[in-house]
């Protein structure tokens, strides 16, 4: 009852899971880009855009 996995499968799972990780990080980074640049862009006395 042993399964043979082979090195097509390892490379799959962790594609899958780096690209899990990376959608995590850049949907973070597109939701709270806008306003951490409008709080830095406070300090420099730069208008709204």
């Amino acid at each position: 009852m042993y399964l043979y996995l082979g090195p097509g499968l390892g490379g799959g799972i962790l594609a899958v899971i780096s690209g899990i990780f990376l959608t995590i990080f850049a949907f973070l980074v597109a939701v709270f880009w806008i306003p951490i640049k409008r709080f830095f862009g406070m300090f420099k006395g730069k208008t709204k855009e």
